[in-house]
């Protein structure tokens, strides 16, 4: 295995995959500083749940495109011409499929990790009032992370079956404006499109005081349900995926 693992950070060794993570980092960056430099004070004592909910919402319509872009960049090798073939007399065909979808999840993990620490940044330089609850934490990166990986599994399936990558990138766009929308629909709805459990794992809301023009942000009870559900689908897609994969030919 550590043979694979090796191979397989070789062979993204000059893809710049960083620098599209840290691209997007960048727009999330600007977005939270833009969000917490217009907030009146009393939203900014609160700061740890504006951040939250902001980089919840950023994070519905940027990931599924990274997303696409991240899975399209570590499989690009495998779908041009006779690669995969070759590859596949070296390796055993599920222990690529299984090595690809390790790296996107250390790639995820960077990135949800680089959001974090936007969000102590941020505290740190704007003071936030408000202390921040440890649970917070967990559930932001249950929901943040664990969302991105499932939409990974389904991307990376596409990406290697699709020498052309423009269908897995038009599918990630079209989750970008799935997930956006699916903040307005009903909670049932939201659960028929694996973009929409970005709002169904939220665990902050807010309230809009029109006279005063001042948001005021709540904790909502984390959907445990919700994370079962996507769970399962976690699983079988994982299980329908790699025999897809397994079956596909080279």
């Amino acid at each position: 295995m550590r043979r694979e693992w090796k191979c397989e950070w070789m062979k993204v060794r000059y893809r710049k995959i960083g620098l599209i993570l840290s691209a997007f980092l960048g727009i999330i960056i600007l977005w939270i500083v833009w969000a917490v430099r217009d907030a009146p004070p009393e939203e900014i004592w609160d700061g740890y749940r504006m951040s939250f909910l902001q980089i919840s919402l950023i994070d519905t319509i940027l990931m599924p495109t990274m997303i696409a872009m991240l899975a399209s960049r570590l499989c690009d090798a495998e779908v041009k011409g006779d690669m995969l073939k070759l590859l596949c007399t070296m390796e055993q065909k599920g222990r690529l499929f299984d090595m690809k979808l390790l790296m996107g999840s250390v790639y995820l993990a960077v990135f949800v990790a680089a959001e974090l620490g936007i969000i102590m940044g941020m505290s740190i330089l704007y003071g936030y009032g408000r202390p921040l609850e440890p649970i917070q934490l967990l559930y932001f990166v249950t929901q943040i992370y664990l969302v991105s990986f499932v939409i990974y599994l389904f991307q990376q399936v596409l990406s290697f079956f699709f020498e052309n990558q423009i269908i897995p990138l038009a599918a990630g766009l079209f989750g970008s404006f799935v997930g956006l929308f699916a903040w307005f629909f009903s909670g049932n709805l939201r659960k028929l499109f694996i973009w929409g459990f970005y709002s169904l794992l939220c665990f902050i809301h807010y309230n809009w005081d029109e006279k005063t023009r001042i948001i005021t942000y709540y904790n909502v009870p984390f959907d445990t349900g919700s994370l079962i559900l996507l769970l399962i689908i976690l699983a079988l897609g994982y299980i329908a995926g790699k025999n897809l994969f397994l079956r596909k030919e080279i």
